[in-house]
Parts: structure tokens; C-alpha cells; sequence
């Protein structure tokens, strides 16, 4: 399990979290799950845990032809992680769950030895964004009231342990990691290792880009797409080679920039630029392997689709080492830049010390939270159903 990139991401363990609807209320206790000498974890740590992990393992169960929304029967499906790990899923749910546990035990235990001060705004921003997903929702602002009290509470968490497993958790996580990758800790990252992965790693690239394909909408508000003539498909092809020979022969982007501006009578800029690792871009796969080919100050034109989808790129290769300055040492993107580096690292590093923790499991408590207790049925489900029980009754009723 990689927390960083888990159960660190508080927005995704909140979305695909399963609204409790028609769920069997578990009442509030001051029951301890796990506990050490200097750390004790209540039930409500615990049984968010399970339903986090309940909600991923149903992810990956979906996927399975065998799979049945309507039945908790997924539970003894064998499913496969993102790590290419199998397991039956009411397994691997609850060794997650006690996985994600141990991880809050060795953060506890890693803020307290490094002397990391949880005070203050930082702590006052999670616990404000914890009260504000625990009442209202993340979507209160759009108009859209989803309280994860609604959602949490009938399995007995708490808003105290809600706010330990969401927002407290990410910022204690985060300000370890801080601490011993930044500067001074035992693990910093030097420039050189910077500046080494990141010109290995990362790429400078700017497109323009265009459809050689046009969409109609017809009589009943219905669009279409068409691909264009060869003729009309040809001109743009045309003009974005020849701009490709002007770039490869010393031409700025800027330049082509306003040209193609001018010549298509355009007033805001087409084209879209970045930096960063492709590895995790969401830029096409065509795209990706043309960069990979692609030599610094280079340019190139690609044609993605075919038909009535197609869309022709011109895409310019910039010098990632031009931008070694912005990256490494602007504090805020060498801080996403430290994370893209080690967060699957200081992952291991928290999980094997998880492996190594040893603390007392209160065994009886933790029997009663099984997998089974978070399922719900689908409404559409339910209502399916009731609708059938009720034309039985009739049925019966009528003979």
C-alpha cells in the first residue's frame, strides 16, 4: 500500500466513499482499536479505515465479470490491487484497514520524534476543512449539501476520528515527509539529485493544435461530426508542416504563435504548453512516444485519430535544462518536484516501519466490524425489489 498516494489523497477517499443509505447504525463508543504506549486509536479510526477500504476493494471487484451490485456476494471474489496483488476481497479489505491504522500509528509516532510542532494555522486549516466536509460536504459552495457526518456516523465514527484519518492525517503525513526529505533532514534531497531527476524525467513541450473534422448541429438540436474534405483537411496540414520546417529552422514558438494567430484572425492564444513528467500526463499516448523521439528545440507534426476524430498537432520539444532555474529552485515547484521523487519511497519507508510497529489489537472489538456491514443495497436495487414484493402480494392476494 502506498498511503502517499492512498489514503494521503484525502479528495479520493472521499469520493468514492458509498453513501450510507439504509446502513445498520453502529452507536458511538469510546472503544480503542490499536493502541501502543504512546498511541491509541478509538473504533471510529478503525471502521472509517474499513469503509475506505471496503470502497476500493468494490472498485476493483466491479471490474470482474462475476461481480453483482445488487449482493454483497463480491466480498469472496478474489480481486487484484493497483500493485498487482490478489486477494479475496474481504481479505484484502481488512488487511488494508489495519494497514491504514498502522500507518496513523508510525505518522503519530514519526511527528513526535522528529519534534514537528502540530500547531497552528496548518492544524487550524485541516481541522476547518474537516468541519466543513463533516457538515456541509466538499461541494456546499456549488450548491450540492453532502455531510460525510451522514455518510460516517451510523458506523460510529466520529467527527474526532473522521478529521484524525482525513485532513489531520494528510497534514502530519505531509509535514514528515517535509521534514525528513527537505533541507537539513536525514533523507534531503540535494540540488544535484534534484536537477538530475528532473532534466531525466521531465519534459518541456508546447502544441497547437487543430480537427480535421467539422461539427454540425441539425434541425433537433442533435451535433454531428464529419470528417473535413481532403481538400479543406489539406490546408491545415499544409500550414502546420510548414510551421514545423520554420521552428526546426530557428523560428521562435512565439512566432508561430502569431502567425498562425493572424492567419486563422484568432484574438486568444491556441496553444497550450507545459512541463512536467509524462510518465504521469494525461497527454495522448501518439503524443507521448512523438516526445520521446523528439530531440530538444525540435518540432514535429502528428495526426491523432482518423475520420471524423481526427485532430492534427504541431508540437515543439523546448530544453528542460532552460527551465531548471523555475523548477529546482522555486520553492513551490521543488516542493512538487521533492513529492514526484519520493513519495513512493517515504511510502515503503512508512509501510515497513508499519510492519515493524508492534501494538496491541483489542481482538473482540474489531471481530464485530465486518466487511459485509458497509454494504447497501443500490436504490435502484431496493425499489426493484420492493416493486416485485408488492406484485407477489398482489398475486398471492388475487388467487
Amino acid at each position: 500500500m502506498k498511503p502517499y498516494a492512498k489514503i494521503g489523497s484525502l479528495l479520493l477517499a472521499l469520493i468514492i466513499a458509498v453513501a450510507a443509505v439504509g446502513c445498520t447504525p453502529i452507536s458511538l463508543n469510546a472503544e480503542w482499536a490499536y493502541r501502543t504506549d504512546k498511541v491509541e486509536l478509538p473504533i471510529g479510526v478503525y471502521s472509517y479505515s474499513l469503509k475506505t477500504a471496503y470502497s476500493q476493494a468494490q472498485n476493483y471487484a466491479s471490474k470482474l465479470a462475476s461481480y453483482d451490485e445488487a449482493s454483497d456476494s463480491w466480498l469472496d471474489l478474489e480481486i487484484t490491487d493497483d500493485d498487482g496483488d490478489k486477494a479475496i476481497a474481504r481479505d484484502w479489505i481488512k488487511n488494508e484497514a489495519e494497514t491504514m491504522c498502522l500507518n496513523y500509528i508510525v505518522t503519530d509516532n514519526l511527528v513526535e520524534e522528529l519534534g514537528i510542532d502540530m500547531s497552528g494555522a496548518t492544524a487550524d486549516s485541516a481541522k476547518k476543512t474537516a468541519e466543513e466536509y463533516w457538515t456541509v460536504g466538499p461541494y456546499a459552495s456549488y450548491g450540492y449539501y453532502m455531510p460525510y457526518k451522514d455518510q460516517y456516523e451510523p458506523y460510529g465514527v466520529s467527527f474526532e476520528s473522521f478529521e484524525y484519518c482525513t485532513t489531520l492525517y494528510n497534514t502530519k503525513y505531509t509535514a514528515v515527509f517535509e521534514k525528513l526529505y527537505g533541507e537539513g533532514g536525514s533523507k534531503e534531497v540535494k540540488d544535484d539529485e534534484f536537477i538530475s531527476y528532473f532534466t531525466e524525467n521531465y519534459t518541456d513541450y508546447k502544441y497547437i493544435k487543430a480537427n480535421l473534422y467539422e461539427s454540425t448541429t441539425d434541425e433537433s438540436n442533435n451535433s454531428k461530426d464529419a470528417a473535413l474534405s481532403d481538400e479543406d483537411a489539406k490546408k491545415i496540414t499544409d500550414e502546420f508542416d510548414g510551421y514545423a520546417k520554420e521552428l526546426n529552422n530557428g523560428i521562435s514558438f512565439d512566432d508561430i504563435v502569431n502567425k498562425y494567430k493572424t492567419a486563422n484572425s484568432l484574438t486568444d492564444d491556441p496553444s497550450t504548453s507545459a512541463v512536467e513528467n509524462l510518465k504521469s500526463s494525461s497527454l495522448g499516448d501518439e503524443l507521448k512516444t512523438a516526445l520521446g523521439e523528439m530531440k530538444a528545440n525540435e518540432a514535429k507534426t502528428v495526426k491523432v485519430g482518423s475520420g471524423n476524430t481526427a485532430v492534427y498537432y504541431l508540437i515543439y520539444k523546448g530544453d528542460i535544462n532552460s527551465d531548471i532555474d523555475s523548477y529546482v529552485y522555486d520553492s513551490t515547484q521543488r516542493n512538487k518536484l521533492l513529492a514526484d521523487m519520493k513519495k513512493d519511497e517515504f511510502a515503503k519507508y512508512v509501510d515497513d516501519l508499519a510492519q515493524k510497529t508492534d501494538c496491541e489489537k483489542n481482538q473482540s472489538v474489531l471481530d464485530q466490524y465486518k466487511p459485509e456491514l458497509y454494504f447497501v443495497k443500490p436504490e435502484s436495487s431496493s425499489a426493484s425489489s420492493s416493486s416485485s414484493s408488492s406484485s407477489s402480494s398482489s398475486s398471492s392476494s388475487s388467487k
